[in-house]
Formats: structure tokens, C-alpha cells, sequence
């Protein structure tokens, strides 16, 4: 984790600006940890974001906010995809289960399949409890 201070060495910019961009990245909606007295802590992923949103300025020629921003919308979009993916993922291996348990069950010889018929407890009138046995009287 990497206080303000060194941060903004590593980056190579002011402390200063280093807030503006970070201020500009959490209206695009990241988040970043904050130690005692909510001072903020950077981790490596939080210095690569920084550092692409520096470099897609430059590159691009837009303010920090704009760059922010368009990094904000390509991280979440990446997020969807992932989700979508492991959403799909879970579906073909549940999908896997579904016809192996099929094939399970057709083998199985008519005879050893229960035939399932509720118990007859269940079906008894139930009986009124306490105020309510009193009133039906």
C-alpha cells in the first residue's frame, strides 16, 4: 500500500494532482481504501488504474475527468463480461449435471424407481387448538 506521498512520487505528478485524479476516478465510480484519518492507500491494481488514466490523457489529448470516465465505462463493461461468462460457465456445468443425471435415471430398471405417494398423516383434519376449539363448540 502506498500513502499520497508516495504515490504521487511513483507517479511522478503533485500530490495535489494526484487528488484531482482521484477525484476525478471516484465520480467515474472506483473506489479507493483510506487509512487512519481517511487518509487514502493505493495498492498496485489502484496505481495501474491511475497510470492508464494518466496515459489515455495524454494520449488522447482530454482532461483527467474525460479519461476517468472512459476508463470507468471500459472496467465496467469488462465486469459484465466476466459475470457474464461465469454465468454461462455455471449454465453448462449445471446443464452437464442435468443430462448426466438423465442418463442415470433412464438406466435404471423400472421396478427400482419408488413410486412416491405422500404419507397419510398428512391428509388427518386438523384439529383447532385452544380459543379456537371453543368457538366451534
Amino acid at each position: 500500500m502506498h500513502t499520497t506521498k508516495e504515490a504521487a512520487a511513483a507517479l511522478d505528478i503533485s500530490p495535489s494532482t494526484l487528488s484531482k485524479y482521484v477525484m476525478a476516478l471516484e465520480g467515474a465510480g472506483f473506489r479507493f481504501e483510506t487509512g487512519k484519518r481517511n487518509a487514502r492507500l493505493f495498492d498496485e491494481n489502484e496505481m495501474a488504474t491511475l497510470r492508464q488514466m494518466i496515459d489515455t490523457a495524454a494520449a488522447q489529448n482530454i482532461p483527467p475527468g474525460q479519461a476517468a470516465n472512459a476508463i470507468g465505462q471500459n472496467a465496467y463493461l469488462s465486469l459484465i463480461e466476466e459475470r457474464l461468462s461465469a454465468i454461462e460457465q455455471r449454465q453448462d456445468h449445471l446443464m452437464h449435471l442435468y443430462e448426466d443425471l438423465s442418463s442415470k435415471l433412464a438406466r435404471l430398471p423400472v421396478h427400482h424407481i419408488p413410486d412416491y405417494s405422500p404419507p397419510s398423516f398428512l391428509f388427518l383434519p386438523r384439529r383447532k387448538a385452544g380459543f379456537l376449539s371453543f368457538l366451534s363448540k
